[in-house]
């Protein structure tokens, strides 16, 4: 709902007097992170932003989604032009056309796509997993449903039907690739090029309810990768406006919606056989065959409010995360959640700020959220509780995980948004997690602001109060009660030549965020960024060439200084879909009572010469502080990654990082991490994969301070099987086991192998 038009002078000399009184009364603070390098994907001028551009027809006889234009299966529909060049060429006639055909029936919106191509043998087309495709040619539409150009979901389909889909938050400018909607496609590759058909159905959609006529933001873009990653649209690319579904054309359809039972019901099996082994011991110890089920549901009271219920969520890795090197660091790692009951709905509780990260809450019996967006309110509300309570304790240089064992915790969630002017939002959050002698509390109040296209200010101001039980106060060093504030802050600018942000970060020491990823506090921290931007057509030899500078400091609550920085970025892209990124800087780094001057310097590259082969490599080479030992140390670490494709079906992905770290006497370690997957793709529902995973950390032990192992292994292999009727109708089977090596053993020592399945199915009555 647009109440005000934010682009008149009063009001932007409001906000901006606002601000300023808000920065004399309190610090300002910003979130960090590079300026993004990402760039629209199609857009037309704002001049146009609520003129209907299409209109979409209602039809009797749904079409068969086989990949196939069968006569007269599509002759109401209405047709799009996808034939403009935004990437590399900007706004340019694109060198192959392609066409959309949208038709509806008043439950599911059909999409056709006809991509033409005058080389149907050099298309880019492999059979992968769901999400997976994004390196073959592919073509997708993105649906702004509520109008509100804030958010939208994204759909993506390559040559063969293989599915991709996304949400896109245009506050945040953050895509969220774990949601995973319930659709069909299906295509095929042809003499002229290749069709795809889509049937989406509107239960999979969240959108305002109503008898009249839909009006929805529509954007088409299709990936051509050859030399150039080319992006062909529907609509031209305005650099010089930095908010994407602003500036994306609109569509009418859907009058008299068909209502109907808008419930999906997954219950879900998961079994296996395990068995342990002490290697002490030498015999193995077999656990019981436990079958567990868990249910979730999900219920659209109406289009625009839903209602997630589940018991016992399954949190079955069957696919291993990702390795990460976690040698010669402070700080916690990050992994993704990966449920469905969480993953619904999830974007709806997001913050400038990561406050809110549900993988935190490790084993509920159930859960309940509920989530809906009312003209310009969106609002969301969880509770859960959790078996096995655990989170964060954060420093200034390091943080570690906390547990309260098997201690129950509840957890409550409620966020609310609410739409202002074009293109900005205002909105509160509150997080609580409590259990006996322990609580944590959260609220916080946000604003994303747009007072220009190329301008936004980000702002979120959060309150923590926190009690701990005597295990977490002797054990991690906490009082008893805690309580302090966040403030973040962050204006940018992004216009088709330049870029730059400023920001201030103020977290307080005793700031805490259990049911978030908030691993540093006590710290101040103040950025600023300039960027410059070159880009030109696929005739040059770059298309795209950005040089930034990068200054920011941080002391902690105290004064002390921390760490002062100063970096230089470049990025270029070119043939061969090539690209170079490089970083290069130094920094005074504060550790264990002393400061060292730290040097880094950092290039990655890579290039995909044919559809079968991707090849890239980081190379960091840096003097950094070893923190074992407080002094400085040399680092060499190397990372090639490599993608290989037998065929259509075979595929290889292998990934290592080698870091070499020298101090003075010699040196210290050196870290192995291998990652290797093979996967045999059978069509696209059913894959065999295999999986090995090796760390192996070699240290010297007469140039450590404090005792250390100086052999650290582990090996960790999986097979697996799995069959996807679609995103929630699922079947996996397979084996995996581990092992480790340290001082005591000459070799891996097994110490786990199962045997296990998982079935879920999607139940739509």
């Amino acid at each position: 709902m647009k109440l005000l038009n934010f682009h008149q002078p009063n009001l932007k000399s409001a906000l901006f007097s606002c601000l300023m009184v808000v920065g004399l009364l309190c610090p300002f603070s910003i979130t960090y992170g590079q300026a993004s390098e990402s760039q629209p994907l199609s857009t037309q001028s704002l001049s146009n932003q609520a003129q209907t551009s299409y209109s979409i027809p209602k039809i009797t006889s749904a079409p068969s989604i086989d990949g196939q234009l069968s006569a007269g299966e599509w002759d109401r529909a209405t047709r799009i032009a996808i034939n403009i060049e935004t990437q590399p060429g900007e706004n340019i006639a694109s060198a192959v056309d392609a066409e959309a055909l949208l038709m509806e029936d008043g439950e599911v919106l059909y999409i056709a796509y006809i991509a033409d191509d005058p080389e149907p043998d050099q298309i880019r087309a492999l059979y992968r997993d769901r999400d997976s495709m994004f390196n073959d040619d592919w073509i997708g539409i993105i649906l702004d449903t509520f109008n509100d150009e804030r958010r939208a979901y994204e759909f993506f389909v390559n040559p063969f039907g293989i599915q991709g889909d996304a949400i896109f938050n245009d506050v945040n400018r953050r895509e969220d690739m774990s949601w995973n909607g319930i659709w069909e496609s299906a295509g095929q590759i042809t003499e002229q090029g290749y069709v795809v058909e889509l049937a989406i159905p509107l239960k999979q959609l969240r959108f305002s309810p109503g008898d009249s006529l839909q009006t929805w933001g529509i954007h088409f873009i299709r990936s051509y990768p050859r030399d150039r990653n080319n992006r062909i649209s529907n609509n031209p690319n305005d650099f010089d406006v930095s908010c994407f579904l602003c500036q994306i054309r609109k569509i009418e359809g859907f009058a008299d919606l068909e209502h109907s039972r808008n419930l999906e019901i997954i219950p879900t099996m998961t079994t296996s056989a395990v068995e342990r082994r002490d290697p002490a011991q030498g015999d193995w110890d077999s656990d019981s065959v436990d079958p567990e089920g868990s249910l979730d549901i999900r219920w659209g009271i109406t289009q625009d409010l839903y209602l997630n219920a589940t018991l016992n969520p399954d949190f079955s890795q069957v696919e291993t995360d990702r390795p990460q090197l976690d040698i010669n660091n402070t700080f916690s790692l990050y992994f993704p959640e990966r449920r469905t009951f969480f993953l619904d709905g999830a974007d709806y509780f997001d913050t400038f700020q990561n406050l809110v990260h549900t993988r935190t809450i490790s084993d509920p019996d159930y859960g309940l959220k509920l989530t809906g967006k009312s003209g310009g309110h969106s609002y969301g509300i969880l509770t859960a509780n959790d078996q096995s309570t655990s989170f964060l304790i954060p420093g200034s240089l390091s943080s570690s995980a906390a547990s309260l064992g098997d201690e129950q915790s509840n957890v409550a969630i409620a966020r609310y948004r609410y739409d202002i002017f074009d293109n900005s939002t205002i909105g509160a959050l509150i997080t609580d997690r409590s259990a006996d002698d322990y609580s944590n509390r959260v609220a916080s109040i946000d604003a994303v602001l747009r007072p220009t296209d190329q301008d936004s200010i980000s702002i979120q101001a959060m309150y923590s109060r926190s009690d701990y039980p005597s295990l977490i106060q002797s054990g991690y060093s906490q009082e008893s009660s805690l309580s302090d504030s966040n403030l973040a802050v962050e204006y940018r600018h992004n216009d088709r030549r330049w870029d730059w942000r400023l920001g201030y970060n103020d977290v307080g020491a005793d700031f805490r965020a259990d049911l978030g990823f908030i691993s540093r506090v006590d710290y101040k921290f103040v950025v600023a960024t300039v960027g410059h931007t070159w880009r030109w057509g696929s005739d040059n030899f770059f298309n795209r060439i950005r040089i930034a500078l990068d200054y920011d400091k941080t002391e902690d609550q105290s004064g002390l200084e921390l760490e002062e920085e100063t970096e230089l970025f470049i990025n270029m892209s070119g043939p061969m879909q090539s690209f170079f990124n490089g970083l290069f800087g130094g920094s005074k780094t504060y550790w264990n009572g002393k400061y060292f001057d730290e040097q880094f310097n950092q290039i990655v590259i890579g290039f995909s010469p044919t559809a079968n082969l991707s090849v890239s490599s980081r190379i960091r080479i840096e003097d950094v502080v070893d923190f074992s030992n407080t002094r400085l140390g040399r680092s060499k670490r190397y990372g090639p990654n490599i993608r290989y494709q037998w065929g259509r079906h075979l595929q290889l992905n292998l990934s290592h990082t080698l870091q070499q770290f020298d101090v003075d006497g010699g040196r210290l370690f050196t870290a192995n991490l291998t990652d290797l997957r093979t996967t045999y793709q059978f069509n696209a529902r059913s894959f065999l994969r295999f999986t090995l995973q090796h760390k192996d950390n070699d240290r010297n032990q007469d140039l450590y301070l404090n005792s250390v192992q100086r052999n650290s292994k582990k090996l960790t292999t999986q097979l697996l099987y799995s069959y996807k009727v679609n995103a929630a109708t699922r079947f996996f089977i397979g084996y995996s086991d581990s092992g480790f090596q340290n001082d005591s053993y000459d070799s891996i020592e097994p110490t786990y192998r199962s045997i296990f399945a998982k079935f879920s199915y999607a139940w739509q009555p």
